[in-house]
């Protein structure tokens, strides 16, 4: 993995982790984002609004990350929604 590819993942993991924080409420989407196979997918279901990555080195790896990050939101919520006490 290029030092461009590792950054832009980096980037995309916080950044998909905090929309995720943000957006909890659009479950749907949020959903979809993580099942996505391809960028395209990914950018069909996050509000452009939200989020408008500038001077990304390497756009698929920004939106993997970003789709990684969203799942590990979910995936730490739903373990914090379980646990007793």
């Amino acid at each position: 993995m290029s030092e461009h590819e590792s950054s832009s993942l980096e980037q995309g993991l916080i950044l998909g982790y905090g929309y995720a924080e943000a957006h909890l409420d659009d479950r749907p989407h949020l959903r979809r984002i993580v099942r996505a196979r391809s960028a395209p997918e990914v950018t069909e279901n996050v509000d452009p609004a939200a989020i408008a990555p500038e001077g990304i080195a390497n756009a698929t790896a920004f939106w993997s990350g970003f789709a990684h990050g969203v799942r590990r939101y979910l995936v730490e919520e739903a373990a914090r929604a379980t646990r007793p006490g």
